[in-house]
């Protein structure tokens, strides 16, 4: 057994879970629903070939639910119907699709075998989270509205990573990876809860040549919470294209994608570029407890540029997407970029 074996049964475990909850939510949803189905996410930097740092966004994990109607797991629904009312949403169930994801992200400085405070990178930091999102959409546009709720600080992703690194090294024979010695000193250590609300516009600009073979789309979106923001973007897709151009899917665990549409026999590759202007991250400033190491409004990037290229191959009820992701930094005292690869499996019902 080897790493990414690993990994895959982590997968395999965290899929197992959330088809469990679904279960559980069979009584309340519609099973005739036209866009129903699971995502699993994973963002891992090893994913890149010849490419595994390990530091800055070193994973990603996320389980997405979504529903043609108002049915399903919404504890936040309330709050995502009235953001949604600002973007113009009649909350029209005829219209409008809904999910629930579940997810978690971790963040760690270049060198992690400093058990001391690092101040010249950017701190260990960690999100676990639930959101809920709204999403009305036609052939040429798409709004969106989501809230998320979720625990910066917590000690789930130390314990991850001791593991994964220990477990690699046992079976590789090699004193690398070492152990991240430095998570005592992350954002928030402890444990402190958060926030954010997201709303998002996206437009289809072109459909060129042949309808179905390629399409540009532009977005523009804004965030408040843990992190606040606003951002636009540009995405492409070319192949033989069966979905709504509303559902590429770019960065899904963090803060991309629209929702997931439903599977069709399809594949095309993609593209996409965005560009953030930033006005307050938790994850590098800190939030309301003491953090050792935070840096101030000054020390971080205001315009922070990431992008992805990706291939989605749809056949019948699955939909597989395998993407390399890139960023830029976000710290002035750090000029390197960051780069992950993305796996997604989506089922549809």
């Amino acid at each position: 057994m080897n790493l990414m074996a690993m990994k895959s049964n982590i997968l395999f475990s965290i899929g197992l879970i959330a088809l469990l909850s679904f279960s559980l939510s069979l009584n309340t949803a519609n099973a005739e629903q036209e866009e129903s189905g699971i995502g699993i996410y994973l963002d891992q930097d090893m994913l890149v070939p010849f490419y595994n740092e390990d530091r800055d966004y070193t994973m990603g994990i996320a389980v997405e639910f979504f529903w043609g109607k108002d049915k399903g797991i919404y504890p936040l629904d309330g709050l995502v119907k009235k953001a949604g009312r600002w973007l113009g949403m009649d909350n029209s169930h005829n219209e409008i699709v809904y999910s629930f994801m579940l997810g978690t992200v971790a963040f760690t400085p270049d060198d992690l075998a400093d058990a001391a405070p690092i101040f010249d990178d950017r701190p260990y930091s960690s999100l676990i989270y639930l959101s809920n999102k709204r999403v009305r959409a036609d052939h040429k546009n798409a709004i969106a509205a989501e809230m998320l709720l979720g625990f910066i600080g917590t000690g789930i992703t130390d314990s991850v990573q001791t593991r994964l690194h220990t477990l690699y090294r046992d079976l590789a024979n090699t004193n690398e990876p070492v152990n991240p010695e430095g998570w005592s000193h992350q954002i928030s250590d402890g444990g402190e809860l958060t926030f954010r609300l997201r709303l998002s516009n996206s437009r289809l600009k072109e459909e060129f040549s042949i309808p179905g073979t390629l399409d540009v789309a532009t977005s523009w979106g804004v965030s408040l919470g843990y992190q606040t923001n606003a951002n636009v973007s540009i995405a492409m897709r070319a192949g033989k294209l069966r979905s709504p151009f509303w559902s590429l899917p770019f960065d899904p665990v963090n803060r991309g994608s629209f929702v997931p549409s439903r599977a069709r026999n399809e594949w095309y590759f993609w593209s996409a570029f965005r560009a953030h202007y930033v006005v307050y991250d938790v994850l590098l400033q800190g939030q309301f407890r003491e953090s050792e190491v935070s840096f101030d409004a000054d020390e971080i990037e205001r315009l922070v540029y990431d992008g992805a290229i990706g291939l989605t191959l749809g056949y019948e009820k699955s939909t597989f997407v395998f993407s390399i992701n890139a960023k830029t930094s976000e710290l002035k005292i750090s000029d390197r970029r960051q780069a992950w690869g993305g796996v997604h499996y989506l089922y549809h019902f």
